[in-house]
């Protein structure tokens, strides 16, 4: 179902929130962010890495696991 705006355009998709009603989120007070994501993503890198080459190892010398 097709509903008119004040505006007088039609409003296809209804649960899409629009710019012009001002249903925008605030811009960040920094936008640089916060070094703690990164250091977060450097940590969770590291893990992944040491679990791979702890299963690679694991495949190739069974008998030491």
């Amino acid at each position: 179902m097709r509903r008119w705006s004040k505006k007088g355009s039609i409003h296809v998709c209804r649960g899409v929130h629009g710019s012009d009603r001002g249903d925008l989120r605030p811009a960040r007070a920094h936008p640089t962010g916060s070094r703690t994501a990164v250091t977060q993503n450097i940590i969770g890198l590291v893990l992944a890495v040491g679990i791979a080459i702890y299963l690679v190892a694991a495949l190739l010398y069974p008998e030491r696991f």
